[in-house]
């Protein structure tokens, strides 16, 4: 599940057989072998999992949130599994820039599922240089957000009193914010229950408590869960629901 290997074409039928004798999860299995045949050496292994691990617990928690909005959706899979498994569902991509690999996959599962189109949107957005917009009616949903982005999740989802599924990643045990200029909003105050990087220097286990304390403290509702460790050892999920 942690493989960085790429899928090739080859693997549409190991798809299509295990579809077949339910050996794996139906729609797992139909968009691994719908990428693999469409688009061969483009997509890793892991993300195919973990993009479907951490589709299937947002909508798990949340099956009735029919608009999401995905900060950092790189390549947009997450986005995938969740409108595949809510055809109802409309999802907001947003990054600094939507990658190559984003408009190909785009392209690629449109073809199968061409309703795609339509309920996935991107925009060009980097949070370092300004707070996420959260609609009233929408979900934040983040998967590996690196290190002081899943912190403006939790920002962001405060400001606008929006639910939360986040994976954090890469947290920052050494924490170095040196003034940047160019980016006037990226500074420790907008984070206060890392205070001023003293939180991180206790390491990951302290990061995430305080993460946690933090909504709790602005009235969330916070449950923990994770995604399968066989897939990232950084797979603790955050769920927060405003109380």
């Amino acid at each position: 599940m942690n493989s960085r290997n790429y899928l090739q074409a080859g693997d549409a039928r190991s798809f299509s057989l295990s579809e077949q004798t339910g050996d794996a999860d139906q729609l797992l299995c139909q968009v691994g072998s719908v990428i693999s045949a469409g688009l061969p050496g483009r997509l890793p292994w892991k993300e195919l999992f973990e993009a479907h691990a951490v589709a299937s617990l947002a909508n798990r928690y949340f099956p009735s949130h029919l608009n999401i909005v995905e900060p950092c959706a790189g390549c947009g899979l997450l986005a995938v599994f969740l409108v595949l498994l809510n055809r109802r569902r409309h999802v907001r991509c947003s990054d600094k820039q939507r990658p190559r690999i984003a408009r190909e996959l785009a392209q690629c599962v449109e073809k199968e599922w061409p309703f795609l189109a339509h309920q996935i949107r991107w925009e060009e957005a980097d949070l370092r240089k300004s707070t996420l917009t959260v609609a009233p009616s929408e979900l934040i949903v983040s998967c590996h957000a690196c290190s002081f982005l899943s912190d403006e999740m939790i920002l962001a989802a405060e400001q606008n009193r929006r639910p939360l599924v986040l994976v954090p990643c890469c947290y920052e045990t050494q924490p170095n914010l040196p003034d940047r200029p160019w980016l006037p909003n990226w500074s420790w105050k907008r984070w206060p229950w890392l205070l001023e990087g003293e939180t991180n220097r206790l390491g990951r286990s302290t990061i995430h408590t305080a993460r946690v304390e933090f909504l709790k403290a602005k009235g969330y509702d916070v449950v923990m869960d994770e995604i399968d460790r066989q897939i990232t050892e950084m797979n603790r999920v955050i769920i927060a629901r405003p109380a």
